[in-house]
């Protein structure tokens, strides 16, 4: 009952991001399961105790909840643990997920996630495979530097593709934007500042389109 009990703890903050009540028992379920994957494989580090993973992986994935717009297809790159795109796929049970992860252990870990999660289909490494061609939005959270994501979903880009990338520190997004230049002539930029009270971590959503 740990997460479950936290989820009604902080049950007026994901309220507040438009995370239905009813989606709070499946959330709790997500991270009960993510919490005894970890004792297997490293999924996050196993000093974080659970209010901690809860704001600074969670309720940090769902700040960009608002932000979603209203597609049919995402795809979530270097998923991992399932941030963002479990609290995501939840919270948008009508949304198709691609959760694209190169390590077959998480791999393994976020296709048990399946029965409780519907919306979710796992792919190896984008570079790989290439992004579905029925996705609509990328999203991506502590992966690679926007101009390593932006080239290699460079075909997606060249086609009008939308980004939602979450990022922290603004200096260090503005070193990132710089560096992808050449990739974004004609692309619209806007950083997004988010309300990580919570924990006070500085936060933003980088949106391309």
């Amino acid at each position: 009952m740990m997460f479950a009990d936290l989820m009604e703890e902080y049950r007026a903050e994901l309220l507040h991001l438009g995370v239905d009540s009813r989606c709070l028992m499946q959330l709790a379920q997500f991270l009960d399961r993510l919490w005894q994957e970890n004792r297997q494989i490293n999924l996050f580090s196993r000093k974080m105790d659970a209010p901690t993973l809860v704001v600074d992986h969670l309720i940090d994935s769902l700040l960009g909840l608002p932000h979603v717009p209203d597609v049919t297809c995402i795809a979530d790159l270097g998923t991992g643990g399932g941030f963002p795109a479990v609290p995501l796929a939840i919270c948008r049970a009508k949304t198709r997920f691609h959760l694209y992860e190169k390590s077959v252990l998480k791999r393994r870990y976020l296709m048990g996630l399946t029965d409780l999660v519907p919306n979710l289909k796992l792919h190896a490494k984008v570079e790989d495979s290439g992004l579905d061609h029925a996705v609509e939005l990328v999203v991506s959270r502590a992966f690679k530097p926007i101009g390593e994501t932006l080239l290699m979903t460079r075909s997606y880009l060249q086609n009008g593709g939308s980004y939602l990338l979450f990022k922290a520190r603004r200096a260090r997004i503005d070193e990132e934007l710089a560096n992808a230049q050449p990739l974004l002539r004609g692309a619209k930029v806007k950083v997004v500042p988010l309300d990580s009270h919570l924990n006070g971590a500085e936060r933003h959503l980088v949106c391309i389109n």
